[in-house]
């Protein structure tokens, strides 16, 4: 794994780290990835180290007004005075320290228009300042870049009972579903779906370069060009793919395998990532993933949701209420078990419950009563 590479899986650590939802598992996540090399630590301190710098930089421009470019000769002492220099432990094999004034000056020219050694000195300090400002500031903007990209990205949601397409500017589209909210960015090694919630099917435009990759949780899906669904619920997650195929791991195993620590077949603490294909439906629970192979029209009745629709198949009653309520901002409540394992079956318009509560109360031993706020269920 490249340098490049390496930074690349350094800014995903620091950009979920500073998202605010940062957990134990996910420090102990980032110890185990920096523990696998040298070049992992470095590359992350390199990175926080910058960051930390991002609010000194603005000393740059003190006293400078907006837009005007400080005149020829204006950059003094007083100018200089205010940039902040990296420390000379920060960066391994620069040395920073202005006491080294022997070794500073024989660097200066001889034909250097200075009358003392003091002068001289004045002017290698200032030279130095303006050197390290302006690493500084190639490091600090390419940072911005990055991370203007992953802490905003392009937000999209739906409201209960809402169904919305979006369509990225890859050639992807992604269909929401009821309640759902998602983040996508997109940078040149990667096209980034944080799924915060919710469920999203992903019709994915091919691009070899740029993995397709939906963050939910601690779980990754990832794919380079194919059709599939996610459903998170908290941090596990529901995987419907009706085409081509995905790789479902959980964070550790997927950064890990990213960064080259660990090669593909290598025994881990990890779970290893599964390979999901067309016409497989997977469900994690925790670090345990069930995979289960479904016919079309199975897959067809879980993803029935894409034309408004909740389709049952000898569905428990108690599971049609959680579906029906995911959909409806007046939930349905079971009052006692007896009926809660009761089998239905049947296609109902989503956000519209009424049919659903007259099948209930004129086909089953179910009395159904309604107010304002809720629906309740109890046995007849």
């Amino acid at each position: 794994m490249n340098s490049e590479q390496i930074d690349e899986v350094a800014s995903q650590w620091f950009a979920r780290h500073q998202s605010g939802t940062w957990t134990e598992s996910d420090q102990a996540e980032l110890d185990a990835w920096l523990e696998t090399a040298t070049a992992h630590r470095i590359a992350y301190i390199r990175l926080t180290a910058t960051w930390k710098r991002l609010a000194r930089i603005e000393a740059l421009g003190a006293g400078v007004p907006p837009g005007v470019i400080p005149a020829r000769g204006s950059w003094g002492d007083a100018y200089f005075s205010k940039v902040i220099v990296p420390e000379a432990d920060s960066l391994p094999g620069l040395d920073y320290s202005l006491d080294n004034s022997e070794h500073l000056e024989a660097s200066v020219p001889d034909r250097l228009p200075v009358g003392s050694a003091g002068a001289r000195r004045g002017w290698v300090r200032r030279r130095l300042y303006a050197t390290a400002a302006a690493v500084l500031i190639v490091a600090i903007g390419g940072a911005y870049t990055y991370f203007r990209g992953v802490f905003a990205g392009d937000r999209y949601s739906t409201p209960v009972g809402g169904l919305n397409v979006v369509h990225l500017i890859d050639g992807s589209h992604v269909t929401l579903n009821t309640d759902t909210s998602l983040r996508v960015v997109m940078t040149k090694g990667q096209r980034r779906i944080d799924l915060k919630k919710g469920e999203a099917f992903f019709e994915v435009a091919h691009d070899n370069s740029r993995p397709f990759v939906v963050y939910a949780g601690d779980k990754r899906v990832m794919a380079v060009g194919t059709k599939f669904s996610v459903r998170r619920e908290s941090d596990d997650v529901e995987v419907v793919v009706t085409e081509g195929r995905v790789t479902l791991a959980t964070a550790a195993t997927q950064i890990l395998r990213l960064s080259g620590a660990v090669p593909d077949g290598a025994r881990t603490t990890y779970p290893p990532a599964t390979m999901l294909r067309a016409g497989t439906v997977a469900r994690t629970a925790n670090a345990e993933v069930l995979v289960h192979q479904e016919t079309p029209t199975e897959s067809e009745v879980l993803l029935s949701w894409r034309n408004g629709y909740v389709a049952f198949r000898d569905t428990t009653l108690a599971e049609a209420v959680n579906e029906f309520n995911r959909y409806n901002t007046r939930k349905i409540v079971i009052d006692g078990p007896a009926i809660s394992s009761i089998r239905i079956g049947g296609n109902f318009r989503a956000n519209n419950s009424a049919a659903f509560l007259w099948l209930l109360q004129n086909g089953f031993p179910i009395v159904v009563e309604q107010d304002d706020d809720k629906v309740v269920l109890r046995s007849r």
